[in-house]
């Protein structure tokens, strides 16, 4: 049985693949400051990534007491869309702690470990915004263009050791994520994707075939539709 570990499980595309990973009878640990998955092969483990500075505690007691861990996906992640002038100085290092630096702090830590079995999977979850910058998505666009940046950097670090590298870059998901914004995607199904594609798709590269690497993934629905709230 394959042992995950997966960021964000709380909502959105994090709790989305590992519910789905669950029903292919993957072990599951969870990195959440909430979690509501109840299932016997699903390990919650309470905490904040904005606590950067223990973020090596809970991977270091992660690794002690489930030993070999074959895969993580680095799904962690939350959307402020404002002008920067309007943003107080800890919203910004708040955003980044969690948007860039703890999946770059999680992947110094896990890559060591997977060096020594000699095999194992990273598996970013990025987003169509690492390739444009757009108006009030200042924080967002810049740590999506770091993380793809430091992902495939990081990969070419990894690729004489059979590490995969892999980031998912969506466009505009069906999710809670768009809860507390003033816009989300457009209401037909064609204008958003959906969390159980992104959970399917992660379970298809996490059982492909070793010997391949799976680098950069783009999706996009297939028509692209906004709406503005009012208030």
């Amino acid at each position: 049985m394959k042992k995950v570990i997966i960021t964000g499980t709380s909502t959105g595309i994090g709790n989305a693949i590992a519910k789905n990973l669950l029903k292919q009878n993957v072990t599951v640990i969870g990195i959440s400051r909430k979690h509501t998955i109840k299932h016997k092969n699903y390990f919650a483990i309470f905490f904040d990534l904005n606590d950067v500075r223990n973020i090596k505690k809970i991977l270091d007691d992660i690794i002690f007491n489930h030993k070999k861990i074959d895969a993580i996906i680095s799904s962690a992640g939350y959307g402020v869309f404002e002008n920067l002038e309007n943003l107080k100085e800890k919203e910004v290092i708040d955003f980044f702690n969690v948007n860039l630096l703890a999946h770059i702090l999680i992947s110094k830590i896990l890559v060591s470990h997977f060096k020594k079995k000699k095999t194992g999977h990273f598996i970013f979850i990025g987003s169509e915004a690492s390739l444009k910058g757009n108006q009030k998505s200042t924080l967002y666009s810049a740590a999506k263009h770091g993380l793809l940046g430091f992902v495939k950097s990081f990969r070419e670090e990894c690729n004489k050791s059979e590490i995969r590298v892999t980031i998912i870059n969506p466009g505009m998901v069906n999710s809670s994520f768009f809860k507390k914004l003033k816009f989300s995607p457009g209401k037909s199904i064609k204008n958003s994707i959906k969390l159980e594609d992104i959970a399917e798709l992660v379970f298809f590269i996490l059982k492909s075939n070793p010997n391949i690497n799976y680098n950069d993934i783009y999706l996009s629905p297939i028509k692209k539709v906004i709406n503005f709230k009012n208030n």
